[in-house]
């Protein structure tokens, strides 16, 4: 399953709209080579995305030289995106116990206590599925929105710090692998007043045969025979929630002085956000220079600071930029107060690179000092030309955080 790291502490900033290159430019001669990009491209599914004027960079995480606080860095890389537009066919599927701690953003959180639940992205016929649910309804008795596509559910434990860091755990049975799933952490198995939490969905869930182990942990060599005695496979990984706190104050922090029905975060009106991370094929590597848009209105659109110069941001504890028009090295996106409705809205989210601003000749337009190149006469074919990396249609409430992280897993399987 993807990872996410995002500071959501830190106020965030709209990242500027208007994507435009010039001969003469200097600001990164090697890579911006003087190509005029503007506009839009649109995604087979409809979303429009800027068109991205940079060529991708990878960043591979790994620890700061001399560091005694493990501090982090983001190594400069070619990323993997060999995967991109290649489908694979998935292993079969089995069921297995799928445990892990979840993950809140919030200063001194606790994720004890709080309503996990798993349902499958979509249905058999290949339609996308509703994982809300009746927020009228009694606590910890309400209707799931698409009770078909529901796998299982508990409320999350407390354990000892060196197991999960937030001190919460679960443990749910009889969940498939090799499947796109969602998972849901809301605090609705208490009344409103008493919940700390808003609700957090999370898409491109996939458990992969190749992380079945026994109970112990170790390796589950074959899954299709092991994997058939109840309780015999376990997928361990983590699930991500917010405080309503932190939630409440984000908008605020980025400017947006008012996010429809905030008064309320558990009446099921208002405004919601979404936030992610772009990743290589590697599905650890972040991708620098991805540009992602969604086909709904939001108040604003962010990109992060964290580069791969030492004084360019902290990949530990990145913030926002105003001015990024891409993802930074972080590779994090977040979209603010996006309009939603009563029940929630299925929108399309989609994010795309430009490969290579040069194209398969290397014949750049202008040299690397930014002055026209006499070499060059004429654009090759895939000279600065853009490629999806993927789009998905996910759900968005309000009030609440709809996670997307492009991977692998979704490259693989758009």
């Amino acid at each position: 399953m993807p990872k996410l790291r995002l500071s959501l502490a830190h106020p965030f900033a709209m990242a500027a709209t208007v994507l435009l290159l010039s001969c003469g430019n200097k600001e990164d001669p090697m890579t911006e080579q003087c190509v005029a990009i503007s506009g839009t491209v649109n995604a087979v599914a409809g979303v429009d995305i800027k068109k991205p004027t940079k060529e991708p960079a990878g960043c591979h995480e790994i620890l700061k030289p001399g560091s005694t606080e493990d501090q982090h860095i983001c190594e400069k890389k070619t990323p993997d995106l060999s995967c991109v537009g290649v489908p694979v066919a998935r292993q079969p599927s089995v069921k297995v116990t799928f445990r892990g701690c979840v993950k809140t953003f919030g200063l001194g959180a606790t994720s004890f206590g709080l309503t996990v639940a798993l349902f499958r992205e979509r249905t058999a016929a290949g339609q996308s599925v509703d994982p809300g649910y009746d927020v009228t309804g009694a606590p910890g008795q309400q209707a799931n929105n698409t009770p078909a596509a529901f796998i299982g559910s508990m409320v999350s434990t407390e354990v000892a710090k060196e197991v999960c860091s937030d001190l919460g755990h679960f443990e749910i049975a009889n969940v498939p692998t090799e499947t796109d799933l969602i998972s849901r952490v809301t605090h609705q198995n208490v009344g409103k007043a008493s919940r700390d939490y808003v609700d957090a969905y999370q898409y491109n869930v996939v458990l992969k045969n190749s992380a079945i182990t026994d109970q112990a942990g170790a390796p589950v060599a074959d899954p299709q025979t092991t994997c058939q005695t109840a309780g015999a496979c376990f997928v361990t990984d983590d699930v991500n929630t917010i405080q309503n706190g932190t939630y409440q104050t984000i908008s605020r922090a980025a400017g947006v002085s008012v996010v429809t029905g905030q008064d309320d975060l558990y009446d099921g009106s208002g405004q919601g956000h979404i936030a992610g991370e772009i990743q290589d094929c590697t599905s650890e590597d972040k991708v620098q220079n991805a540009a992602v848009a969604i086909d709904a209105a939001a108040r604003k659109l962010s990109y992060f600071n964290v580069g791969f110069d030492a004084n360019e941001g902290s990949i530990d504890d990145p913030k926002p930029n105003s001015t990024r028009p891409m993802t930074n090295a972080d590779g994090l996106y977040l979209a603010l107060a996006v309009d939603t409705m009563t029940g929630g809205k299925e929108i399309t989210i989609g994010a795309a690179i430009t490969p290579s601003l040069c194209g398969p000749d290397t014949v750049c337009q202008c040299t690397a000092d930014g002055a026209k190149n006499p070499a060059w006469s004429a654009p090759d074919g895939n000279e600065a030309m853009q490629k999806i990396l993927g789009t998905r249609r996910i759900f968005v409430f309000p009030d609440s955080v709809t996670i997307l992280t492009f991977d692998r897993a979704l490259y693989e399987h758009p």
